[in-house]
């Protein structure tokens, strides 16, 4: 009896352990060239490389534009330069929530339109609208985009 408890309880502490952990976001970062591939050839969006507009502050910066959504790419030298942007530009600003974690942040804004960042790696990507009902439309682009 003493031993079926034993296997019980080991059971149920694995079986937490599993569930817990496949409840956290696990992100990987996407790369431009995927994001320009995605986001043009698949999702129809016309794509701009600003990446001379923007020399010095990113690495690689590519912009999405269809109707009145705009999804960004934004890749950083390295994580730590990211992170600090995300925190910097977002951090206890009103209207935006803001969250940090390990492997990622993310930021959302609803107060007026809709704006969405999630930032993973050295890579920032955000989906914005000045429209609140685009909200479906930014979160479907960047489900797409593995966010």
């Amino acid at each position: 009896m003493k031993r079926i408890k034993s296997i019980l309880c080991t059971c149920l502490i694995l079986f937490l352990v599993l569930f817990v952990s496949a409840c956290s976001k696990n992100y990987d970062s996407i790369t431009y060239k995927r994001f320009v591939e995605k986001m043009g050839s698949e999702l129809n969006y016309v794509i701009t490389d600003n990446t001379v507009t923007y020399d010095g502050i990113y690495k690689r910066c590519y912009t999405a534009i269809k109707d009145d959504v705009i999804v960004s790419f934004y890749e950083f030298e390295d994580e730590k330069e990211a992170k600090d942007y995300v925190k910097k530009n977002y951090d206890d600003k009103k209207y935006y929530s803001y969250k940090a974690y390990d492997d990622y942040s993310t930021v959302k804004y609803s107060e007026v339109g809709y704006f969405r960042l999630i930032q993973v790696g050295n890579v920032v990507v955000s989906g914005s609208s000045e429209k609140s009902s685009s909200k479906s439309i930014i979160n479907d682009a960047l489900k797409e985009l593995g966010y």
